[in-house]
């Protein structure tokens, strides 16, 4: 590969002046002298340093992304639209795993950093009370004040620029659904103690059983997983209150939940309703009633807010979700019994 040295001999210019060149500096370069430094690169092929410039700018082509967990296909699907709208930019994102823990997620957000990331994207929202939680936040909001575009697509506690579905909306209207539905005895099940995103899903959830002087029911706090969902099942078949539907805190969540009830002999949607949140492809394979987050959108207005070269670029405003009906519900008739809802639209 050619050097800097050995274009500024062909060029017969000093180093100093073919670095202004090949860099875009605004130091003034006559035009022939700008021509023969572009003529000589192009002859060695040169091409100037990745690391040089980021060093110089303090800004790379590199989209940092740190997912709560990457085993779980929401986070998978907002990482490939950051990529894709990434790579349109010209830049190339680094993904790090953070296993929902403020500890690694402060640890991969320094190493970002320190690489000169142009920003980075947080997926998953904050867990209050988790250690580690407030000295991430100390540490976001100083990086900020620095210059560093850190981008939140779920609810943080920390100064960032934030493109963030209303969780509370998502779930007040899928539960609202469920009782158009006839739906009663409707339970909301999964999350993760102080998982925010989902408390304010929960939120939504009791808001709307309230309104409908309908009683909440909320069970199985313990995971975001598809194992979660089963479990709660399983409480719920052993203590004998199987409700009419269930309300899942997301996707995955509701594929664990219709595991367990299938494997218990129950049939689906003739004898609970089932329905989730995030519009996965996993859900879809089940038919899945579930409300769908435009997820690969929300990655993509994030990696085109950091690749905005501007100095203030505007800050986009979140997609809105949508109510996908599924086979996974069904309207009860006065009769007590479940007749098969189609996929119609609201």
């Amino acid at each position: 590969m050619a050097t800097l040295r050995e274009v500024a001999e062909l060029a017969a210019v000093s180093v100093a002046t073919a670095s202004r060149v090949l860099n875009g500096s605004a130091h003034p370069v006559s035009r022939d002298i700008r021509e023969s430094v572009q003529s000589a690169a192009q002859t060695l092929g040169y091409t100037p340093s990745a690391a040089a410039q980021a060093l110089k700018q303090q800004r790379s082509k590199i989209i940092g992304v740190i997912a709560s967990d990457i085993l779980d296909p929401y986070f998978a699907e907002l990482t490939r639209g950051i990529e894709i709208e990434a790579a349109k930019a010209g830049f190339v994102t680094i993904l790090a795993n953070a296993n929902r823990d403020p500890e690694q997620e402060r640890t991969k957000f320094r190493v970002l950093r320190e690489h000169q990331a142009s920003g980075i994207v947080f997926c998953g929202s904050d867990i209050e009370g988790s250690p580690g939680t407030a000295e991430l936040a100390r540490e976001v909001n100083l990086a900020v004040r620095a210059g560093t575009r850190v981008v939140a697509l779920a609810p943080r506690g920390f100064d960032s620029t934030k493109i963030v579905i209303d969780n509370h909306a998502a779930s007040y209207e899928l539960t609202r659904y469920m009782l158009s539905l006839g739906h009663r005895r409707i339970a909301f099940v999964g999350g993760m103690p102080g998982l925010t995103a989902v408390e304010q899903r929960v939120i939504g959830y009791r808001r709307a059983m309230f309104e409908a002087q309908a009683l909440p029911m909320v069970l199985g706090n313990a995971g975001m997983r598809q194992e979660s969902g089963r479990e709660a099942v399983a409480h719920l078949i052993a203590a004998g209150e199987l409700p009419e539907a269930i309300v899942c805190a997301n996707d995955e969540i509701a594929v664990g939940v219709l595991a367990g009830l299938w494997t218990s002999g129950y049939r689906i949607p003739d004898d609970v309703s089932v329905a989730g949140i995030g519009g996965t492809r996993g859900g879809a394979v089940f038919g899945l009633t579930t409300v769908t987050l435009p997820l690969v959108e929300l990655g993509g207005l994030a990696a085109a807010y950091i690749a905005d070269a501007g100095r203030s670029p505007k800050i986009p405003e979140a997609p809105q979700f949508e109510l996908r009906p599924g086979t996974t519900t069904a309207a009860k008739d006065t009769s007590g019994s479940s007749r098969s809802y189609g996929r119609s639209t609201l």
